[in-house]
């Protein structure tokens, strides 16, 4: 998400005619400059349209470049603030600053890499020792099957941080060290970090681990599943709702092939032929507050169908959120042959 920041970054010294030099270097489709000040403060931006209406309003090439520069600069000062992110991306903007208060550039954000802004973090469930792919998980964690030329976990990392997630979590247990050397090595520029189980703690146990160091919302996912769920969509869903937790669901259609009977006793109330019936199935993706977690029992396995079931006997608000792209659980060996199939035509 981030973009080159010398490239887009020029003193408030040059002048309009180093800008044109410099704007010549940049792509074609991100003609945009940051002014700086000695100091490293942002104080304006320069995109082609401005040294237009710049000449066109009597400027000259030799003219500093703080003549033709917009002080009403786009910018952000924390990836937490999704609403203007967001808006930035809805306006088909390129690039934006993040810059601290006194306006110092911290980077310049690639916005042509985000599909949204989601202020969640995020828990991706790796610890599983994966029986049902025998022999495939012999020597190789679950999470780490390959589709497409990677691990299944890279395809989830890559989709949460293209939904603008900073703050990510894996935890781990069976044959860890394959997962944490290749995401140590791979994602070396994005806050990701471990929860080590020293036993099983089921598919949301852990959480308890790293409870305060977790937002306000959470996103719990299994890493041995490949899905482009609109995380945005879930996110405002689960926010409309004012849910306590809301389960990402997939359907599934069962068709009889004979005619059904309505009875009472023994007598026929209405024949139904070869009726379909449609069932909300678990995704293995939840949205959670914070808050429910203080019914996670520490240090012993718990499952997030579990925690489900006690926020349901304690009336607390637990919904689903239909998917409507693509999901595939690949925990054996026909499914994990499907994936390497579909994932040739699913659109990330």
């Amino acid at each position: 998400m981030t973009a080159g920041s010398v490239e887009h970054i020029i003193r408030d010294t040059v002048s309009i005619k180093e800008v044109l030099h410099k704007m010549n270097e940049l792509s074609f489709d991100v003609l945009i400059l940051f002014v700086t000040d000695k100091e490293g403060r942002i104080t304006g931006s320069i995109t082609d349209g401005d040294i237009r209406r710049g000449f066109l309003h009597g400027a000259k090439p030799s003219d500093s470049a703080v003549k033709i520069m917009q002080k009403n600069f786009k910018y952000i000062k924390s990836f937490d603030d999704y609403e203007k992110i967001n808006s930035y991306i809805n306006l088909k903007l390129k690039i934006i600053p993040l810059v601290t208060d006194d306006f110092k550039l911290i980077k310049l954000v690639d916005l042509t890499k985000l599909k949204a802004a989601v202020p969640v973090s995020a828990v991706i469930m790796a610890g599983g020792k994966g029986v049902r792919l025998k022999p495939y998980t012999n020597d190789t964690p679950k999470p780490m099957l390959e589709l497409a030329g990677k691990p299944v976990i890279a395809h989830n990392i890559d989709r949460l941080i293209s939904y603008g997630i900073q703050n990510i979590y894996v935890s781990v247990n069976h044959l860890k060290a394959q997962i944490i050397d290749y995401i140590e090595k791979n994602y070396s520029e994005q806050n990701v970090n471990f929860i080590e189980e020293t036993e099983p703690l089921g598919t949301i146990g852990s959480l308890s681990l790293v409870n305060d160091r977790l937002t306000e919302d959470i996103l719990v996912m299994n890493a041995d599943i490949l899905t482009n769920i609109d995380f945005y969509d879930f996110y405002i869903n689960f926010k409309k709702h004012n849910d306590d937790m809301n389960a990402a669901t997939f359907n599934i259609r069962i068709n009889i092939p004979y005619g059904i009977l309505d009875t009472t006793d023994k007598k026929i109330n209405s024949i139904i032929e070869k009726p379909s019936f449609t069932y909300y199935s678990n995704a293995g993706i939840y949205l959670i507050k914070r808050e429910v977690l203080k019914y996670l029992p520490a240090g012993r396995s718990f499952d997030s169908t579990e925690l489900m079931e006690v926020l349901i006997k304690e009336g607390k608000n637990v919904s689903h959120f239909p998917i409507r792209g693509y999901w595939l659980d690949i925990g054996n060996a026909q499914n994990y042959a499907k994936a390497q199939d579909d994932i040739r035509y699913i659109k990330f």
